[in-house]
């Protein structure tokens, strides 16, 4: 056996007696290549998986906690004190269940989407169904009222379903408030065309209701375009 640098012959030790290096070098274990470690990471991300909670009490913001606690406050004081009169100077047919209802709804509605415990879908359904369950109690109550169900029933669904899209999008943390304003916009012009087609029962003899919604539509385009130049301009600020 003979050293590759110098050509001595080298002795059993393995070690060149002229320049001191050692017969074979170990193989060193290649270094994995930054593509492959890439690849590994993204393979052993978790993937986040649908859950109808999205948090627990102690990871709510102290900005919600707090709004969230005075307007709770806010709405419990007139339930009670509906509900004390109807109780002390009524004997039949008590109205204290409308005023509770609709607090309850405007509690569902504002203050659950603001501690964010739930997906937002889930917070859309419930706030959807808190309100239908209020029309459903109200005709109930109020069951010889016929109209209901032809013209404000259609009229209640509908903002139902803006509510739900509203809840939904305040529950999203990655929404701005630019973009929630622009959605109410628009919500609240479809919403005029939606009255005057009630009143007038279709779409054929609309008058004032397409000027106004045309108005709203233009509000919301203009507050959609300066979130977007806002984002641009955040991103370029980072890059």
């Amino acid at each position: 056996m003979f050293c590759p640098d110098c050509g001595t012959q080298i002795p059993e030790s393995g070690i060149c007696p002229n320049c001191g290096k050692p017969a074979f070098t170990p193989e060193q274990p290649s270094a994995p290549q930054p593509e492959t470690v890439q690849a590994e990471k993204v393979d052993n991300k978790p993937k986040k998986k649908f859950s109808l909670t999205q948090g627990k009490i102690a990871d709510i913001p102290v900005g919600s906690k707090n709004y969230s606690a005075l307007l709770t406050a806010a709405l419990v004081f007139p339930a009670a004190i509906c509900t004390a009169f109807d109780l002390s100077f009524h004997r039949y047919d008590f109205w204290f269940g409308y005023v509770v209802g609709a607090l309850a709804v405007v509690w569902v509605c504002f203050v659950l989407p603001a501690l964010k415990l739930f997906h937002p879908a889930v917070n859309a359904l419930i706030s959807f169904a808190s309100i239908m369950g209020y029309v459903s109690f109200v005709m109930y109550k109020t069951g010889h009222l016929e109209w209901i169900y032809q013209q404000a029933l259609p009229l209640f669904v509908l903002f139902a379903v803006f509510v739900a899209i509203d809840v939904m999008l305040i529950s999203y943390k990655k929404v701005e408030v630019l973009t929630i304003l622009a959605a109410l916009a628009g919500e609240a012009g479809i919403y005029l065309l939606a009255i005057e087609a009630t009143h007038q029962k279709g779409f054929d003899n609309l008058h004032w209701s397409p000027i106004l919604a045309a108005g709203f539509i233009s509000v919301a385009a203009v507050l959609l375009a300066f979130s977007y130049v806002g984002k641009n301009n955040k991103n370029n600020r980072g890059q």
